[in-house]
C-alpha cells in the first residue's frame, strides 16, 4: 500500500443505531424520485442518513448491515 492509497482509502464504517431511539426509514425525493435509507430519531425526527439506495440489492445491503428488517422500514417523502 503507497502513501496515496493510506491517505484516500474508503472507510466502511457502519454507525450503529438504537433502535429504541430510531426507526429505519426510505425518505424518497418528490422531484427526482431519489431514495435514501436512514434513520429517523424517534424523540425530534431528525433523519440521520446512512446510504444512497439505487436497486432492491441496496436496499437488501442496508438491511443486512443494520440488522434491520424489510417490513420495519418506514417510506417518507
Amino acid at each position: 500500500m503507497g502513501f496515496f492509497d493510506f491517505l484516500f482509502k474508503k472507510k466502511n464504517s457502519v454507525t450503529p443505531y438504537n433502535p429504541e431511539e430510531e426507526e429505519p426509514v426510505l425518505r424518497i425525493g418528490i422531484c427526482t424520485g431519489e431514495k435514501v435509507a436512514g434513520f429517523c430519531n424517534r424523540k425530534n425526527g431528525k433523519f440521520r442518513e446512512v446510504m444512497l439506495i439505487n436497486s432492491d440489492e441496496d436496499i437488501l445491503e442496508f438491511c443486512r448491515r443494520y440488522d434491520v428488517d424489510r417490513k420495519s422500514i418506514k417510506e417518507k417523502c
